[in-house]
């Protein structure tokens, strides 16, 4: 009988809060821990409470820096987790600012919400601090990729290239059970065959399980080459109307691909000079480090040759990087046209909210989405057309124009999902996550009629044994 198991508790049926737990006979090892993003009151639920004893996990194995993958990493250990916490070079890097901000994000915006329903004594607490933040951080044991390691006694892993952001990492596990062995890999989020930044991913061979991401299941993204015609043509509208454009975007990978884009316009002359505020501290710090590593393999060539050819592609020079809160409240009081790039990419925490707040009443201004919107977010809700929103919950009429450009994702859509489960063609069965039901329904028909067989979608809490 097989002493593997894995569990799935969270991202199952839904796109954040990425938590799967590998049992073996030499213990457990977490793929990820990430933070639920949607209605305050699930959102609460999910975020503060463990299905699993924290305690027992004897080591953690880091897919990517996004919050929805890290975000719970200070509550897990915090509440006695004391393993080691395996992550690439890049992505441990990064870790460390998004955690750092995550903490004084949770501690300004319950801050902020407690303040304006003093009256109505209503108030949250933040799920955690920096000192919880500094003490994960504290496991942190980067990696390179493809350099083998052992987080469990019986358990050999390698990180491969997912090609989703700067240091993400597909997780090849070759576990021992038994006499027997078995090669299970979880993609965490996986990259395009066409991306802006990235290399496109790694395709691991002698697969038995695979553990898959299924976002953008049914659907096909728009090409990349469409991005800056469209981008331009919302700076435009912005300098006739005067107003502000808002982009909510996220602040690892996203906020450098708009930026590299608006490089791109402007150094050709193809867009209209307009000014532009890449406002959080977080976006700025890690720009600064894709600044900094842009000769770094991981990237694609094309980017590498612009990067060469132009010193700055992150344009550095002429775009205002604004980390000073003062700075930051100073663009409510100033007239557009201007365009506001800030976090959190689905409206649930940060600057942005600020900015929304100050800005979606009026109709000559524009609110840019430009990467998924998972249920129950604001961001959601913004681009389901619903005219009154609550932010930081005060009701706000909704009068600016709600635009979506899908081009941006980092995701894998559905075709090349499709063909990258066929090139790794499994063995013995592939389990959709990080998919709403929709997707993963979209996806396993596709997989089904290219002959994959065994496709699980797990849900919450499910645990699978791996023969």
């Amino acid at each position: 009988m097989s002493k593997t198991s894995i569990s799935f508790y969270g991202a199952a049926g839904e796109v954040t809060g990425s938590r799967h737990l590998l049992q073996t006979e030499n213990g457990s090892l977490l793929l990820d821990c990430g933070m639920f993003q949607g209605h305050r009151s699930d959102a609460q639920k999910k975020n503060r409470e463990f299905s699993f004893p924290p305690a027992s996990v004897d080591a953690v194995l880091l897919s990517h820096a996004h919050i929805d993958h890290c975000g719970l990493l200070p509550s897990l250990y915090r509440d006695g987790c004391d393993g080691p916490l395996y992550a690439t070079r890049g992505t441990a890097e990064i870790t460390g600012i998004m955690l750092a901000d995550s903490a004084r994000l949770q501690v300004g915006d319950a801050q902020f919400f407690n303040k304006i329903h003093a009256a109505e004594k209503l108030t949250i607490e933040p799920l955690y601090d920096e000192e919880d933040a500094k003490r994960a951080l504290a496991h942190l044991r980067p990696v390179d990729y493809d350099s083998a390691f052992e987080p469990l006694p019986g358990v050999t892993a390698r990180f491969l290239n997912a090609g989703h952001v700067m240091g993400s990492a597909i997780s090849q596990l070759d576990i021992r059970d038994g006499e027997k062995s078995l090669r299970l890999v979880y993609t965490g989020d996986l990259g395009r065959q066409e991306g802006l930044l990235m290399e496109t991913p790694s395709v691991p061979a002698g697969v038995d399980y695979l553990v898959v991401e299924s976002t953008y299941g049914g659907r096909t993204h728009e090409k990349l080459a469409d991005a800056a015609e469209k981008l331009a043509e919302v700076i435009k509208r912005a300098i006739r109307n005067n107003g502000k454009v808002v982009i909510p975007s996220f602040a690892l990978e996203r906020t450098q691909e708009i930026v590299f884009i608006l490089d791109r316009l402007f150094r050709d002359g193809l867009a209209p000079e307009i000014p532009v505020y890449v406002d959080s501290p977080m976006a700025v710090s890690l720009t600064e480090i894709f600044h900094k590593r842009r000769d770094d393999f991981s990237f694609d060539d094309k980017f590498l040759a612009y990067a060469k050819m132009d010193g700055d592609p992150f344009g550095f020079d002429y775009i205002h990087y604004v980390r000073a809160k003062e700075e930051s409240q100073a663009l409510n009081n100033r007239k557009g046209p201007m365009l506001i790039i800030s976090a959190s990419g689905m409206c649930e925490g940060g600057r942005v909210l600020h900015h929304l707040r100050n800005n979606i009443g009026d109709s000559e201004n524009i609110v840019l989405l430009v990467g998924y919107q998972a249920q129950g977010t604001l961001g959601r809700r913004l681009q389901e057309g619903q005219k009154k929103v609550k932010i930081f919950g005060l009701e706000h009429e909704v009068a600016a124009s709600i635009e979506t450009m899908h081009v941006f994702s980092s995701h894998a859509d559905n075709g090349d999902l499709v063909a990258f489960v066929k090139a790794v063609n499994p063995a013995r069965g592939v389990f959709l996550v990080h998919g709403e039901p929709e997707a993963r329904a979209a996806l396993t028909a596709a997989l089904t009629a290219e002959g994959i067989k065994n496709v699980r979608s797990p849900a919450m809490g499910e645990t699978f044994d791996l023969d």
